[in-house]
């Protein structure tokens, strides 16, 4: 290949989706999707804990130790959105480089970089604008393989491959198992054989079981209990896969606890109660539960990603009655996916786009390598123009139409990034506003979680001086959580540190949810000592649905 090649292949698969990365964040932001990534950014830096927190039981294996590190050497950088952003954009760059080398045989360079341009604005841009580390972990894997099964017999490209599915790992497990699963159909369709394919597929195997079986061997007892809560809780908050059935106070004291995502009091949330209070109900669940949750999925796939699913359409159409069985089987294969996700699990936009831009890969994977390459004859439709292939007439009419869902997604994309950017604002006014009015005192928050959604994963959110105690969310059952509470209170039982805490009223400030509020003043009923009440004061400015609270012992 000729030095200028290889300059304008750099140039559409490197510089290109830099500038186009740039461009989206610079002009349309990026914004948290979930509350997960910063609770881990604080985590990791120290604000929920006593200190910077260097691993969590399920995720960021062996990265929380660099960020914990990073953070403490400065502390005013945002490291986990640097690390996360890198990463994501060397799965847009394999991406591209994927599909640039796919596309060349057929269009002219500068036919590819628009291809690539429509690529990033259809599949990629979303991955930014709505940001979470869930995105990266799955799109990491799926692209790495994709990437290596496209140079078979490459040992650099094997390599870059298993680091990636490796990488993917170590960042979120089931979501890097999800996406190698994912692109085994299209990594088979790029490398052309089960023989080519093979080292990639079977490293990766490999690599994922022997990754599980170290993880699972070196875990402490507190690690292991603390994923096994977690998994149970995803299927009763997540997956709605389990309904309480309360017998006692105390397990409907534990249930409400639950529904409230306040999962830190191991006295009343702990596994016991799980066995005891909440039950499959196989008739509601298949019945009522699994319907709603495909009819309401259906319609906002078809709401938010209209333009991927257009194309999807449109490569199934032009390779009809041109392929085995083998297409339309991994046609079902992805929409059965889609499905079971929605109906079983939960299908959120993390998951629900990586998935949708899998399938459009396998699909063009299959037009541009099976079935151009067994219809020659189309190739060479105009005589030492091969590259004309996407000429004709109903070519240009599919582009005249692909045209009309670009603008129509562009003023979808636009919208979002208002209502995004409005709520990144409150969001930010609501901590400075708490930062403020809680700067010197021990935090104690409850209910606050939704403030840490849409904020910026390149901005570093902290709140001053004073520790922060989080009753709400998964973090509040992290093992960092019992290190921040004997710190705090000298016990690491949750209610009876804040009974303490409750007792320096002045030196505490409590923000919470009424309905978390409500919770904590049952709770306390519950405890042997003299009754403690949460009183309301002042509505937080920002925010009418959180107050602060003074506790009151009588």
């Amino acid at each position: 290949m000729l030095p200028s090649s290889r300059l304008a292949i750099f140039a559409r698969v490197v510089l290109l989706p830099a500038g186009l990365v740039l461009g989206t964040i610079m002009g349309l932001g990026s914004y948290c999707e979930t509350s997960d990534d910063v609770t881990f950014a604080w985590l990791f830096s120290g604000v929920l804990a006593l200190k910077p927190v260097p691993s969590v039981p399920l995720y960021f294996h062996g990265y929380g130790h660099v960020l914990a590190t990073a953070y403490t050497a400065a502390p005013g950088m945002p490291w986990l959105g640097l690390l996360l952003g890198a990463l994501l954009s060397l799965v847009i760059i394999l991406l591209c480089a994927v599909l640039d080398k796919l596309l060349r045989p057929h269009l002219r360079p500068a036919a590819i970089g628009v291809a690539l341009m429509v690529f990033f604005i259809v599949a990629g841009l979303e991955h930014w604008l709505w940001f979470s580390h869930v995105r990266v972990a799955l799109l990491l894997a799926g692209a790495a393989v994709l990437f290596a099964a496209q140079r078979p017999g490459r040992p650099a490209a094997l390599a870059l491959g298993l680091a990636g599915v490796g990488a993917a790992w170590l960042l979120r497990p089931s979501a890097a198992l999800l996406g190698f699963a994912a692109v085994l159909p299209g990594a088979l369709v790029l490398a052309g054989s089960w023989r080519r394919v093979a080292p990639i597929a079977a490293g990766g195997v490999l690599g994922l079981a022997l990754a599980a079986g170290v993880a699972s061997a070196l875990q402490t007892p507190i690690e292991a209990r603390t994923q096994f809560r977690d998994r149970y809780f995803a299927r009763i908050l997540d997956f709605d896969q389990l309904r309480p059935q309360p017998h006692t106070p105390a397990d409907s004291l534990g249930t409400a606890a639950i529904s409230l995502w306040l999962l830190g009091d191991a006295t009343v949330v702990n596994e016991e109660l799980g066995r005891r209070a909440y039950q499959f109900d196989a008739a509601h669940f298949w019945g009522r539960e699994v319907p709603a949750k495909l009819w309401l999925r259906a319609g906002l796939l078809v709401r938010d990603y209209f333009p991927l699913l257009f194309a999807l359409a449109a490569t199934a159409i032009v390779v009809r009655r041109r392929v085995t069985g083998w297409f339309w089987l991994v046609q079902l294969g992805f929409a059965g996916a889609l499905g079971l996700c929605a109906g079983l699990l939960k299908l959120p936009p993390r998951l629900a786009l990586p998935l949708l831009d899998f399938w459009l890969f396998t699909n063009l994977a299959f037009w541009l390598k099976t079935i151009v390459r067994v219809h020659s004859a189309e190739t060479t439709m105009y005589a030492g123009q091969p590259r004309r292939l996407f000429l004709t007439r109903p070519a240009r009419l599919g582009a005249a139409g692909a045209l009309l869902v670009l603008l129509a997604y562009g003023a979808k994309v636009w919208h979002r990034r208002q209502i995004l950017g409005q709520e990144r604002s409150r969001h930010e006014q609501a901590l400075v506003e708490i930062s403020r009015r809680t700067a010197g005192r021990v935090r104690v928050l409850a209910g606050t979680n939704d403030l840490l959604k849409s904020l910026s994963p390149f901005r570093t959110y902290r709140l001053g001086p004073g520790a922060t105690l989080l009753l709400s969310g998964w973090s509040a059952h992290d093992p960092s959580q019992l290190e921040l509470r004997q710190h705090l209170a000298g016990t690491t039982d949750q209610t009876a540190c804040l009974r303490r805490l409750a007792e320096s009223a002045q030196a505490t400030q409590w923000l919470l949810s009424a309905e978390t509020a409500q919770w904590l003043n049952h709770r306390f009923q519950y405890r042997a000592g003299p009754a403690l009440v949460l009183r309301p004061e002042a509505t937080l400015a920002t925010d009418s649905s959180l107050r602060f609270y003074q506790p009151l012992l009588r």
